[in-house]
């Protein structure tokens, strides 16, 4: 590619970005359109496998694709060789889940989930043949292959839901909903990359990458228990709030999952190939953080500030009791994108025990949280997990200045002006709220001061990032 690392960087964001605004979009339509067709309790029996299907996905990688991505030279033994484990470690996975899922069933007292838990945990033998074609077109840094990719399965995925929901599937429509995303992406996948199994495979291709992969199995896997933890603890103590934080969940990672995934899967290949210029990686990273804050504050605060007039309009009143809930999420997803963005970088200059280390921590915080909230309402044991993160993010910084150059309170100076500007931009949308009632009115409002002010606030601050996007996208555009 013809580009400097500026350009190059900024073309992966955008274009990651455009997958995951995509996906985000159709998600969000859909969900929305089958949660007014469905129930809160359908919304609970499919949570409370969240757990279960999130460590299944973790295991299934197992940290191969990241060190393959990490390695700069990558045989095709070596692909082959971690195709293979990967699909073996499926099929064992979805054997073990399907045999767990009375244990599973009698643990929430649901013998519902006797039937739809082996439909749900389907998905993932069937996302495993699809791994190394997706850990290639990234490495490779072909992420408008990627958005194509993930728009179109989000879109016949999405249809296939609508169609079940309207013709009366109930909870089943949840059910088959991961098994029908995965069976298009792996298809589609398989026609856009060339890559086909080929050579030699076995697990001395593996051993190579197994010190790097294995920290990162182990720091996924507890970073998954930390995030999906609450799915398990509230479906036990209190089953139908599963289905509100289900809901809620899904509409905040409109904006987490949306920054975090374009984010991270954009730069680490792209850090990952100047890995061994420390100055220029540096650079490269603090940039990231900047354009990291810059979106990620206001978008995630701006949920928060919407979400009550925006529910009213959209979901039916069952499901109203789940707003406070995404407006702590989205206030604590702020620091999970920036998590996400420092544990990239540890990542990418092969410090995976570094990662480890800080989710060890994590876990003792997260489950220190739940021991002193669990006697607590939800809505409590949810503003817990919120300061957990934030206790998260600032260790992580520690580490990440420790190890990389970027010291602690350089981020800090870094991410402050977008603080203030998105405090800034919260105070002003908040004051229709003293003299509006109608949501109709009230929800358009919020969202143009909003963008207002922050827009207004970063140009008169002078904020490079903005000038540096907008200068990108009207050079794209000539």
């Amino acid at each position: 590619m013809n580009k400097n690392l500026k350009e190059k960087t900024i073309y992966a964001l955008l274009w990651s970005l455009f997958d995951r605004f995509g996906q985000q979009i159709l998600i969000f339509v859909v969900n929305i359109i089958v949660s007014n067709i469905l129930s809160v309790d359908d919304y609970a029996l499919t949570g409370s496998l969240a757990l279960f299907t999130a460590l299944g996905t973790i295991m299934l990688d197992s940290g191969f694709s990241s060190a393959l991505i990490q390695k700069i030279d990558v045989s095709k033994e070596e692909y082959k060789s971690v195709f293979v484990f990967n699909i073996t470690i499926s099929i064992i996975l979805f054997i073990i889940l399907c045999l767990s899922t009375p244990l599973i069933a009698n643990f929430y007292d649901k013998k519902e989930l006797l039937y739809i838990a082996p439909l749900v945990f389907l998905a993932l033998p069937i996302n495993s043949l699809g791994i190394i074609q997706n850990t290639i077109l990234t490495k490779e840094v072909r992420f408008k292959e990627l958005a194509k990719i993930n728009v179109i399965t989000t879109f016949i995925s999405g249809i296939a839901s609508l169609t079940m929901a309207l013709s009366g599937f109930g909870v089943w429509t949840l059910a088959v909903q991961p098994s029908i995303i995965a069976f298009v992406r792996v298809i589609l996948l398989w026609k856009r990359s060339s890559w086909r199994p080929q050579g030699e495979y076995g697990l001395k291709y593996i051993k190579p990458l197994f010190s790097f992969a294995s920290h990162l199995l182990l720091a996924s896997t507890i970073n998954t228990v930390f995030n999906n933890i609450y799915y398990f603890i509230i479906g036990k103590v209190y089953f139908r709030q599963v289905g509100y934080y289900n809901n809620a969940n899904k509409i905040s990672e409109m904006g987490v999952g949306f920054l975090h995934t374009s984010i991270q899967s954009a730069t680490y290949p792209i850090f990952s190939s100047i890995q061994n210029e420390t100055e220029r990686l540096i650079n490269a990273f603090r940039k990231t953080i900047r354009f990291t804050s810059f979106i990620s504050f206001p978008a995630m605060a701006g949920i928060a500030i919407i979400s009550t007039p925006f529910i009213h309009l959209i979901l039916k009143e069952e499901w109203w009791p789940c707003i406070p809930y995404i407006q702590v999420l989205a206030i604590g997803g702020i620091f999970t994108i920036l998590t996400a963005v420092n544990n990239n970088f540890i990542k990418v200059i092969g410090k995976s025990n570094i990662i480890l280390r800080i989710e060890f921590i994590k876990i003792i915080l997260i489950f220190t949280a739940i021991a002193l909230t669990i006697k607590s309402s939800i809505l409590v044991m949810l503003e817990a997990q919120a300061v957990v993160r934030i206790m998260v993010y600032i260790i992580n910084i520690y580490y990440s200045g420790k190890f990389t150059g970027y010291k602690f309170h350089l981020q800090l100076k870094d991410i402050f002006p977008y603080i203030v500007l998105t405090l800034m931009m919260t105070f002003i949308s908040l004051i229709p709220i003293c003299f509006i009632s109608s949501d109709f009115l009230l929800l358009p409002l919020q969202i143009v001061l909003g963008i207002l002010s922050y827009s207004l606030g970063a140009f008169l601050t002078g904020s490079k990032i903005m000038k540096e996007s907008i200068d990108f996208i009207l050079k794209k555009r000539t």
